[in-house]
């Protein structure tokens, strides 16, 4: 029987072995949280750059948030150190707990603005995933490096919720994963927003030309 127009029988055997590959990959990926835990709130939003660039940028909330904890660190700080500078140390007992209070509290802002800012882009210019933030194309040649990923290797976007428990109650969180082609995974985004997470993976799943895989929900 001829074929239709326009299909010949290695496309057809080429696609059929693809997504033979893709469902043996299927089976071996783990559907456990990849980073339990997450953020209660919405962390990061994708934006279209350009055709061919996605981007992540971190939400209003999640720069709210570090800026929270960043700007009390520093008062904290002045507050402890100011009269250090208008006497002579000799008379004035050291609040070395309003210091420490004030050094954890702004290293911890400064590493959520670092986490958050860190860039997370897929560029098909340059055929590669990468959370840098100073890109270097030499390096990016090495394979599955851990701020270099050719995009080729993503074979499907895994999305996972997760119900985490603490001290201060409960929330769920939802991961984004990038599965790669020899199951391992990489993560993406984890946060509160569910209706964020599907849509990225949507926006994904059409710009990289993968399928999406649901996981079931956990409980950390």
């Amino acid at each position: 029987m001829d074929l239709p127009k326009g299909f010949h029988k290695e496309v057809i055997e080429a696609r059929g072995n693809s997504l033979s590959n893709k469902a043996s990959i299927k089976s071996k990926v783990s559907t456990s949280p990849l980073k339990p835990g997450g953020a209660s709130f919405k962390t990061n939003v994708l934006i279209q750059a350009n055709p061919s660039k996605l981007i992540y940028k971190p939400s209003i909330g999640a720069a709210i948030f570090s800026f929270i904890f960043l700007a009390v660190g520093l008062g904290v700080l002045f507050y402890a150190l100011f009269p250090l500078f208008q006497s002579q140390i000799e008379s004035v007992s050291i609040p070395w707990f309003l210091i420490l209070f004030g050094l954890i509290f702004s290293g911890a802002g400064g590493f959520m603005f670092y986490i958050f800012y860190k860039p997370r882009v897929f560029d098909k210019q340059q055929g590669l995933y990468y959370t840098t933030y100073q890109f270097k194309l030499h390096k990016s040649r090495r394979q599955h490096s851990e701020d270099y990923l050719p995009l080729k290797s993503i074979v499907a976007i895994q999305i996972i919720g997760e119900h985490v428990q603490s001290d201060d109650g409960s929330y769920k969180s939802f991961e984004l994963n990038l599965v790669l082609d020899d199951a391992s995974r990489r993560n993406v985004v984890d946060h509160g927003n569910l209706k964020s997470i599907i849509n990225d993976a949507e926006m994904l799943s059409a710009f990289l030309n993968v399928p999406i895989w649901h996981a079931g929900s956990h409980t950390d």
